[in-house]
């Protein structure tokens, strides 16, 4: 995997990890209530709407890296695939619409430095 991509996996980690565990689930009928829309199309423009990502479409991640440390801050763009799709909504996600969980993914992330330059790492996990 080179190191944009796992870089650009890392900012995907953190984007899906948010939640909160203590929260009641979102209602059953969720997905009759509220507009799914697939990656990459329109959003609506009350912003209230499911995110679906089908498993093994190709999806851009964008990642940014920034701060005191940085002269120039670097952006890098990549594509990837989930293995199996995904359902999005606030800080739920769900593999089917209709279970949801806090927790979509499970990883970590790696940063650091060698003499080739800046390493990012990115292991991404379904949670048991």
């Amino acid at each position: 995997m080179n190191r944009q991509t796992t870089a650009l996996l890392a900012a995907l980690c953190v984007m899906l990890l948010t939640g909160c565990a203590g929260m009641q689930g979102p209602p059953e009928d969720l997905l009759k209530r509220v507009p799914v829309i697939e990656i990459g199309k329109p959003e609506p423009a009350d912003k209230n709407y499911i995110l679906y990502i089908p498993g093994g479409k190709t999806i851009p991640v964008q990642m940014t890296v920034k701060g005191p440390l940085i002269v120039n801050p670097g952006e890098a763009t990549t594509r990837i695939q989930l293995t199996q799709s995904l359902y999005l909504y606030k800080e739920w996600s769900s593999l089917d619409g209709r279970n949801w969980t806090h927790q979509a993914f499970q990883g970590r992330v790696a940063i650091g430095l060698a003499p080739q330059g800046g390493i990012v790492e990115v292991f991404v996990n379904r949670p048991d």
